[in-house]
């Protein structure tokens, strides 16, 4: 029972990982009057004032979709693999999956709070702004407190296991 607990916190993580996708994660207006959304796959400009020259390269955002996307693949990977999971070394190889996209949303959400929302702002001479819809640098803290919740649980599974097998 606990292992389908477990599989629905990492799908729930990796679910709202991909909401990323559709949220911004920070809005910015600068003095001229352009506004900016910081998504995770692009800087879209959403109205443009006639001074404005600052213009962002696809490649800009390409490190926040790499890890995004590698820690939602990594999660779905997890989720549908607790089932089938029953000797210890699967478990124990869930659970270090698990540590490893745990570390990788830490490096992604460092990447995010501390290089792009104060770099795209300083490109842009904008403060980032968090007001609606633009929360999506939350959502992976989310997905990360959740991904904490659901590898704790795995770890108990790996302890019960343990002690299966030594009164075999």
């Amino acid at each position: 029972m606990k292992q389908r607990v477990q599989s629905i916190f990492f799908f729930l993580s990796a679910l709202i990982l991909g909401g990323m996708f559709f949220m911004p994660i920070a809005s910015y207006l600068d003095e001229y009057g352009t506004y900016y959304k910081l998504f995770i796959h692009e800087v879209d400009i959403v109205s443009v004032a006639p001074n404005a020259n600052v213009s962002f390269s696809s490649i800009y955002t390409l490190p926040l979709l790499i890890l995004t996307v590698a820690v939602i693949l990594i999660n779905f990977y997890i989720s549908m693999s607790i089932f089938r999971a029953v000797k210890l070394q699967q478990f124990i190889k869930l659970f270090k999956l698990s540590r490893i996209s745990v570390a990788i949303l830490v490096v992604l959400i460092a990447t995010i709070f501390v290089y792009y929302l104060m770099k795209t702002g300083a490109q842009i001479a904008a403060a980032p702004s968090f007001r609606w819809p633009a929360f999506g640098a939350f959502l992976p803290l989310v997905a990360l407190i959740m991904m904490l919740v659901a590898s704790a649980g795995l770890r108990k599974d790996i302890k019960k296991v343990q002690s299966v097998d030594r009164i075999r």
